[in-house]
């Protein structure tokens, strides 16, 4: 049958190779398994082929045109098969988890060995919440000849490694899904004796054990005790006929409801009603088992037929339960990666403990919401994580620290420079101490973590030695400079005093020579006067004049 693409189809989970006997698991089905992150129920068909299993489940699906139907002697579904579908439901408890339907092959198909039906019947019972074995008829010798195969299931199935048939028979039943035995095309009356009884009661009638004796009642009655051994939460339910038209029946999937008796179709609503009320989540002990725990336990269990060993329940759990705690654990260890806030967080060890404790209080829940084991292996996956995040925690310490106390010298090496600067440039030692503030605030905004305060005392105590000796060597030199100039221009004044002392002297004697000349020709007017005074009394009166020219030297 073809399915449009994309369209939900029947996935082949469990084939077996008719020649080897090898088990294979279709990696599909699995991935639709694993797709499954919640607790999950499987409600399994099983029983002779072309009873119509196949259609039950369809009424689950609520079509017609989904696991397909025989409609010769030919059987249609080999192996075991899933709906790659599944159905969301909600639990009694409020808990969501999904419903996976499983068809399987016939267990007396033609082509089929004896020994692969009983390990089809076999792992249809270990992966199942909800057992259903269809049958055509009422339960009689015949019927429970059929479902012989169940008392075999002890043979291929083992609660534990080294267990003994008997022991794992007593045991195996904590193990074992609820079972309901459908009867189709029932037809008697469910009367006892003029009472009505219920179909449970009717069931409960047919596994009592036969009174007499001989090998054929003992084989019988270890049938019935073996199917309430294994089953002890069982039920039973009755449909009739569809219609009575046998050519129509063949078409079955194809027909309008209008077109079956009421009391099939009644029958059917009941039916499905009951199935999906009573297939829970599938559990191990008291664990649920999700749809990845599901397909590790498929293919354990396939595992360990290949290898040619009976599947054993605890050794594929343990395995199972453990790599959902790996997987637990990996996913926690990402969570706790993605909260750790590494930038987010100051570089101090209070402040990265508290992140670290709080990414570990979420890699714990994520842990917890994924983990499902005993408390022993889930305690110890636990124990490793807490283990692995620890270290992975003090590594990120030991980076986070490192790259702070690279920061502090950096940031120590600038305020040296800065501090330094500030000694050999300022004028006066406030101004120096105003850069040491400002240096210090820089510093104290730009580092972190343990060494920062404990550094910088260091440094602070190391610098104000070099800083004063900086500042000192600069009043000694603005000092020395300061004397220099102030020699220089001592020598300058002195310099221009001297030269203003030489001019003076010379225009001392400069005036000197003047006053002296200008005495001589004082002297020297004077005595012309007087001779010439005399020179007059002596002569008459004119030209007296003459005798006063002055001579070539320029005096009188």
């Amino acid at each position: 049958m073809e399915y449009p693409a994309g369209a939900p189809a029947p996935l082949q989970l469990i084939s077996i190779d008719s020649a080897t006997g090898r088990v294979s698991c279709g990696e599909e089905a699995l991935a639709c398994l694993r797709s499954i992150k919640t607790p999950i129920g499987v409600v399994s068909v099983c029983g002779r082929a072309r009873t119509g299993k196949s259609y039950i489940l369809n009424q689950l699906l609520g079509q017609s045109t989904g696991f397909q139907l025989a409609h010769s002697h030919r059987p249609c579904t080999k192996g075991l098969w899933i709906w790659s579908k599944p159905f969301r439901r909600v639990g009694p408890d409020g808990n969501e988890y999904h419903l996976v339907l499983l068809d399987s092959e016939g267990i007396d198909a033609y082509d089929q060995r004896a020994q692969d039906g009983v390990q089809l019947l076999s792992l249809a019972v270990l992966l199942s919440s909800m057992f259903v074995f269809n049958q055509m008829g009422p339960i009689d010798e015949a019927a429970l000849d059929r479902l012989s195969l169940v008392t075999q299931i002890t043979k291929h199935i083992r609660v534990r490694a080294g267990g003994a048939a008997a022991e794992d028979a007593s045991e195996l039943s904590t193990f074992t899904p609820s079972f309901l035995w459908l009867l189709r095309d029932f037809y008697l009356d469910l009367e006892d004796e003029g009472r009505k009884v219920s179909p449970r009661e009717y069931l409960e009638t047919a596994l009592s054990p036969s009174a007499g004796a001989g090998a054929a009642v003992e084989a019988k009655n270890q049938i019935r005790g073996s199917i309430k051994a294994l089953f002890p939460d069982r039920d039973c339910f009755t449909l009739v006929r569809p219609m009575h038209d046998e050519r129509a029946l063949n078409r079955l999937n194809t027909l309008q409801q209008e077109q079956l008796r009421p009391e099939f179709q009644e029958g059917v609503s009941k039916l499905t009603r009951l199935l999906l009320a009573r297939a829970q989540p599938k559990r191990i002990g008291f664990v649920p088992v999700s749809g990845v725990m599901l397909a590790g336990l498929a293919e354990a269990y396939s595992a360990a037929i290949n290898e040619g060993a009976v599947p054993t329940i605890a050794t594929a759990w343990q395995g199972v339960a453990e790599a959902e705690c790996r997987r637990a654990a990996a996913a926690a260890e990402d969570a706790y990666r993605l909260e750790f806030n590494v930038e987010g967080t100051p570089a101090e060890p209070e402040a990265l403990l508290e992140e670290h404790l709080r990414c570990m209080a979420a890699a714990k829940a994520v842990f917890k919401s994924i983990a499902v084991a005993e408390p022993r292996v889930r305690g110890e996956a636990k124990a490793g994580l807490i283990a692995a995040l620890q270290h992975r925690y003090e590594l990120t310490r030991e980076a986070v620290l490192a790259r702070a106390a690279a920061g502090v010298d950096q940031a120590l090496l600038s305020a040296a420079q800065q501090i330094s600067t500030a000694a050999r440039l300022h004028k006066t030692w406030a101004e120096v101490q105003g850069q040491v503030s400002t240096a210090i605030a820089a510093y104290d905004a730009a580092t972190a973590g343990p060494t920062k305060w404990p550094r910088l005392t260091v440094f602070l105590q190391q610098q104000y030695g070099h800083m004063v000796a900086d500042f000192v060597q600069k009043c000694e030199a603005d000092a020395e400079k300061k004397i220099s100039e102030a020699r220089t221009a001592a020598r300058e004044a002195e310099w221009k005093l001297s030269a203003a002392e030489n001019k003076a002297n010379k225009a001392e004697i400069r005036v000197r020579d003047l006053v002296s000349a200008e005495e001589a020709l004082k002297l020297q007017l004077s005595a012309e006067r007087q001779r010439h005074s005399s020179s007059s009394r002596s002569s008459s009166g004119g030209g007296w004049l003459a005798c006063f020219r002055p001579s070539e030297g320029g005096g009188f």
